[in-house]
């Protein structure tokens, strides 16, 4: 035999209460999942500019440092200023006597100060210095 569960006689208006959610639950809700949908689009953009800024940084530093050791590697590092392209970044370097260089050059090797920008876009130029060994002529 099944025995029978006999509930208590509540009133109408209490049994409807516990049914569901009152608007004002349900806005707090809406209202919480809209701040978040609007924040989460934003931050995925901006990380994603971020990496494409330290992308084009890197390439440029890359740039830098294949021009830097090219240049040490013909041995042909002497005062004046040289440009040239590579894999797309425009780049220039100004070579001149570095100023703490006051010793007459031995070997007619001089200490050399080196300024090198590498165009990374239109408005955004990495520079590096570098004191190099040269020819003083």
């Amino acid at each position: 035999m099944i025995p029978l569960v006999v509930q208590p006689n509540r009133p109408e208006d209490e049994r409807r209460s516990d049914a569901g959610f009152t608007l004002l639950e349900v806005l707090v809700a809406v209202a919480i999942l809209a701040a978040v949908v609007s924040v989460v689009p934003r931050s995925l953009v901006s990380a994603r500019t971020s990496i494409g800024h330290s992308r084009a940084w890197l390439e440029a530093r890359l740039v830098a440092e294949e021009v830097l050791a090219g240049e040490l590697r013909s041995g042909r590092m002497r005062p004046g200023a040289f440009s040239g392209v590579v894999r797309g970044h425009r780049w220039r370097v100004v070579v001149a006597p570095a100023a703490v260089a006051d010793a007459p050059p031995s070997n007619g090797r001089v200490l050399l100060e080196a300024r090198l920008n590498v165009e990374i876009s239109a408005s955004r130029v990495l520079a590096v210095d570098r004191l190099l060994v040269g020819g003083g002529q």
